[in-house]
């Protein structure tokens, strides 16, 4: 079964209190929007191919490197940070926050995020290649 952005994900309710997040973006790993939100008025289109583009280069590095695919990735940018977690084999969480803002803080938020999206079809292929659903985690 694969994962469609027919019916988008309202994320503001989660996120609108959480200061430091400048965008939050739920993504199938070819670029699909499955939600976002965004502090300021930017181009979400841009955004959720640029974030499976970034994911998709880092696959490919480490695999390149004889490491497995990332379950998650946590970047420093200029003072801002990006930090990517799949909620399943097809489903990515793009968090970007202020450099400010602590990892501890910041994982903090992705697991209240991931912990309040609905039910996503899952990949049985994935599934059995070991990757989990992270929203059944305490």
């Amino acid at each position: 079964m694969s994962v469609t952005a027919s019916t988008p994900i309202d994320l503001s309710s989660v996120v609108e209190s959480q200061q430091p997040l400048e965008a939050v973006l739920l993504i199938t790993r070819t670029g699909a929007q499955l939600g976002a939100w965004t502090r300021n008025s930017v181009p979400i289109d841009v955004l959720s191919v640029m974030a499976a583009t970034l994911i998709g280069s880092i696959e490919t590095l480490m695999t390149a490197l004889g490491a497995s695919s990332p379950r998650e990735v946590s970047l420093m940018i200029d003072g801002r940070r990006v930090f990517v977690s799949k909620v399943n084999a097809q489903v990515v969480l793009v968090i970007v926050a202020a450099g400010g803002m602590t990892e501890v803080a910041l994982r903090a938020t992705m697991r209240q995020i991931v912990k309040s999206l609905p039910p996503f079809p899952s990949d049985s292929d994935g599934m059995a290649r070991g990757t989990r659903d992270h929203r059944r985690r305490s």
